[in-house]
């Protein structure tokens, strides 16, 4: 179809970033030029603004020589100088358009006719064939309509104004605007295909789902009609407005543009899809951003937020982030961050970030940080995390997959790959691989080898180059032997010392003979071994025991206390055998009330060099020995 003459308009574009209006007007620019064209000189300051200019050569002196020198001078203000007062700009993405200056014909007179009808079609410049579901708008009222299959559309424009800014869109494609003068006319408009992007064909193929990851969230698709989000399908904010309200998605003052229109203030009675927020935003039940949001959101329901999210949001039940936050979240009941978390996420049940967490999670259940928590994790339940660089507080359990540099706490128990910092927890701790921090647990802790300092009931461990400290210590390759002995109150006893050479445990049975009326004990004890000399065959063992003393008259009824500080002197005849031996510091306490039924107790001190009663309890002590030979 020919198209109607119109005026010969300038078209300067430029990918899309996401500029906004006041990022391009208060951006700072040097320039200078002397006697050149005003043309030319537009030319250069969109250079060097790094944005383009949209006009009708028509209505300004473009062949005019200027001179102009700036020094750190905002756009608008260089603008002024060159265009005057009266200028009226419009915004379409990156595009900057000049509808009016005070060199236009009628200055801002009205025109008899206040609304026209463009027609026209939008074809793929490389292929000629027409390109389907472009949004063509007006950048003044945000009028807009799309093309069909064959590339047409029809917009109905209206304005009182010589000039109307008219602007193309579509994914893939780059973006495009022009000014034409008012009046019913046809056009025919060329776009190009970013290269790489788009398979292209004769309709002009388009993909719904590949939109924004926004339009496919299941709530997006329910309250917003399939024909609207075609609108808002291209990645950029085309307008901006001070205020909008809207009452449901595509029901209020942007129109059909509110997908990719930036508000300052946002008013959603029900639930609003608008393209960005700059400001403040409260909707009744539903926020929805296909871009950015920045400043406040406050929703009933929920706010969702496509991509860069920077401020203050709250929700009655969740906020769902597809790219960073760095701010503070407040939800009811969820907070989603599909990349990076800086700054606070505060929820009643859950909190998940996809990346890192480099500020706080708070939640009443469980935090979830796919990758690192470079800060705080605080669950009612649980936290989960890659690298630990912070902390995990949590009522029953904390897992981090990978390195804990920072703290675990919990109410249960701590699971880590490697733990350079510390576990605390009342139940168990667990390091995969390496602990060079601390574990403290009151029952277990785990570690495949351990560099560091163990505090437990019971550790376990495969190597143990640190320090283990529990009732029970038990390491693979640690110092686990099995000793036959005898001193001079236990002639025949038997014991096996679990642990590492710094600390290890002592757990053994002994007795005097195997005849009715015979002594005999159990007994426990810790220790640790000094090496003697280069050749690691003599050692220094010094170990404290304690043996609860019965005979197999009285069994368990009364606890006699037998304790011994033995220094030993050992010496390695073989891989498998060492014998030792060396004095004991030995001491008995019972009740004197006991004497009566365990008479056994006289019998026991061979002679004493303490002897004395403490308000009943009789104590008893001298000096003994133990010899023995060491197994394994």
């Amino acid at each position: 179809m020919a198209a109607q003459k119109i005026s010969i308009f300038f078209l300067l574009f430029l990918s899309f970033e996401g500029f906004s209006q006041k990022s391009i007007l208060k951006q700072k620019i040097d320039y200078s030029a002397q006697s050149e064209r005003l043309e030319d000189i537009l030319l250069d300051i969109a250079e060097v603004g790094d944005f383009s200019f949209s006009y009708n050569p028509d209505l300004l002196p473009v062949d005019s020589l200027m001179t102009l020198n700036v020094e750190n001078s905002a756009v608008k203000d260089v603008l002024k100088v060159l265009l005057g007062e009266e200028m009226e700009l419009k915004f379409s993405g990156n595009h900057l358009v000049i509808l009016r200056s005070m060199y236009s014909p009628g200055g801002s007179a009205a025109t008899k006719q206040k609304s026209y009808t463009i027609d026209g079609y939008v074809t793929n410049s490389s292929t000629g064939y027409g390109v389907s579901r472009a949004v063509v708008f007006d950048v003044s009222k945000l009028n807009s309509t799309l093309s069909d299959s064959t590339g047409f559309f029809s917009l109905e424009v209206s304005s009182k104004e010589e000039t109307v800014g008219i602007a193309i869109a579509r994914k893939d494609f780059q973006d495009t605007a022009m000014v034409v003068l008012n009046g019913d006319q046809e056009l025919e408009v060329s776009i190009s295909p970013i290269p790489g992007n788009v398979e292209v064909t004769r309709t002009g193929g388009y993909d719904l789902g590949s939109i924004s990851r926004v339009n496919n969230l299941k709530v997006v698709k329910f309250m917003t009609p399939e024909t609207s989000i075609s609108y808002a399908g291209n990645r950029d904010i085309y307008g901006y407005k001070f205020a909008q309200a809207s009452f449901l998605p595509f029901l209020g003052t942007n129109l059909k543009m509110s997908g990719s229109t930036e508000n300052k203030i946002s008013i959603n009675i029900l639930a609003g899809y608008n393209g960005a927020t700059n400001g403040v935003e409260i909707g009744g039940l539903l926020n929805i951003n296909r871009h950015y949001a920045k400043g406040v959101q406050i929703a009933g329901i929920g706010n969702i937020v496509g991509t860069e999210t920077v401020g203050f949001q709250m929700a009655g039940i969740f906020n769902t982030n597809l790219g960073n936050v760095n701010g503070v979240q407040f939800a009811g009941i969820n907070n989603l961050v599909l990349d990076t978390l800086q700054g606070f996420q505060i929820a009643g049940i859950n909190n998940i970030a996809t990346h890192n967490v480099d500020g706080f999670q708070i939640a009443g259940i469980s935090n979830i940080a796919v990758r690192d928590v470079n800060r705080m994790q605080i669950a009612g339940i649980t936290n989960f995390g890659k690298n630990i660089g912070g902390a995990q507080v949590a009522g029953i359990f904390n897992t981090s997959y990978g390195t804990v540099n920072g703290l675990q706490v919990a109410g249960i128990f701590n699971t880590g790959r490697t733990i350079k910092a510390g576990q605390i927890s009342a139940i168990m701790n667990v390091a995969i691989d390496t602990v060079s921090g601390v574990q403290l647990a009151a029952l277990l802790n785990f570690a495949r080898v351990n560099k560091g300092f163990q505090l437990g009931i019971v550790n376990i461990n495969h190597s143990v180059p640190g320090t283990s400290i529990g009732l029970l210590n038990l390491v693979w390759k640690g110092y686990n032997k099995v000793e036959l002995y005898a001193n001079e109150v236990l002639y025949m006893s038997a014991r096996v010392k679990l642990g590492t050479r710094k600390f290890y445990n002592i757990i053994g049975l002994g007795t005097q003979g195997f005849e009715k009326g015979n002594v005999w004990g159990y007994t426990y004890g810790f220790g640790g071994v000094i090496g003697l000399g280069k050749s690691k065959k003599n050692d220094l063992n010094i170990e404290l025991t304690l043996t609860d003393l019965q005979n197999t008259d009285s069994w368990f009824e009364e606890v006699n206390l037998n304790s011994r500080l033995n220094v030993h002197y050992a010496r390695k005849i073989s891989k498998r055998l060492t014998i030792f031996g060396g004095p004991s510091w030995s001491m008995l306490f019972y009740s004197e009330d006991q004497i009566s039924n365990e008479p056994f107790l006289l019998d026991i001190p061979p002679y004493t060099l303490i002897d004395k009663n403490n308000n009943g309890t009789v104590i008893q002590g001298w000096i003994g020995f133990e010899v023995g030979v060491r197994l394994l």
